[in-house]
């Protein structure tokens, strides 16, 4: 057991008394050969989140390979915070991720991701497939938007690619200030990742490692509509200012939609700082590429462009 690399896995939670349970339970089912320890973040949940990760941890027969360590935090911190303290305290040569109402499905989930990182020095990330749990259904399969087996650095500066439970990253040193004033920690992670591993890649397996829950207290059930366009296009932001950027058209075509929506937003709210910031920050991000045809087309008919409630 001592040749094989410790993993870290890194759980955060809030509310997710009716979730919690199942997920360290298809962590503590895992079959691997090293041992396992599991990072348990509690950001002082309101819910009887913490009675049910004392009274499972005190019944359940946890395997002698398994660490666990669990935090109630004595004051909230806010999901990014309690996100980075869970990664400070990782000791894993490898770290995964599964938040706490999210659950794996494959038992040898960790040993296949250790086994290909441990063969593939020139990959930084192995991730895989999840499956979407919505309204207690499984349905769609997620976490390979561009249906290809390798991704590089520059296919995250305008999108996340990757499904959190799905990822096995190597540890590596993170300015936790990255994580500041941000939306998507395992995105940034992801950047930072493939930026400390110089040519680094990541690697997304055709299996399906995990079960994604979509409900209520989730982080993307709370960001719809126009929510969605301002923390996407804020974390894109934040991505250029820390790293070396050049997007593909692609890209270019994505963050222009993202601001076009968010100017005809403003425009329509009378949101006139908003609005004009947007633009000059859609400028310098694309330069060359910037709409204006758009932007002058929406700001003429804007009398004939509906309020939405």
């Amino acid at each position: 057991m001592s040749d094989h690399p410790l993993v870290s896995v890194i759980m955060i939670t809030y509310g997710h008394e009716k979730f919690i349970e199942k997920a360290i339970s298809s962590i503590i089912q895992q079959n691997y050969d090293g041992k396992i320890e599991i990072i348990i973040a509690n950001d002082h949940s309101p819910d009887n989140t913490d009675k049910v990760i004392l009274s499972f941890l005190e019944k359940a027969n946890i395997p002698e390979n398994f660490i666990v360590k669990y935090t109630r935090h004595e004051k909230n911190k806010g999901i990014m915070q309690n996100f980075s303290w869970a990664l400070t305290e990782c000791q894993g040569k490898y770290n995964a991720i599964c938040d706490g109402d999210d659950y794996w499905i494959d038992p040898l989930k960790i040993q296949k991701q250790v086994d290909f990182l441990e063969k593939n020095p020139d990959y930084s990330i192995h991730s895989g497939l999840a499956q979407l749990l919505e309204n207690g259904n499984l349905t769609t399969f997620i976490g390979n938007p561009l249906c290809k087996k390798t991704y590089e650095i520059k296919d995250f500066f305008s999108k996340n690619n990757l499904i959190s439970c799905t990822c096995m990253f190597r540890k590596n040193k993170i300015d936790f200030h990255y994580l500041e004033n941000i939306y998507f920690g395992d995105w940034m992670v992801y950047i930072n990742t493939l930026n400390s591993f110089p040519n680094s890649k990541a690697y997304v397996s055709d299996e399906c490692y995990s079960v994604y829950r979509v409900n209520d207290m989730g982080t993307m059930a709370k960001i719809t509509g126009i929510g969605n366009d301002e923390k996407h296009f804020s974390q894109i932001l934040r991505i250029q200012q820390l790293f070396k950027t050049q997007y593909t058209p692609e890209d270019i075509k994505l963050i222009n939609r993202y601001t076009l929506n968010l100017y005809v937003y403003y425009l329509l709210h009378h949101q006139l700082k908003k609005m004009l910031t947007t633009v000059l920050k859609n400028f310098k991000l694309v330069r060359f590429n910037f709409p204006i045809r758009k932007y002058l087309s929406y700001f003429r008919y804007r009398k004939k462009l509906s309020t939405p409630n």
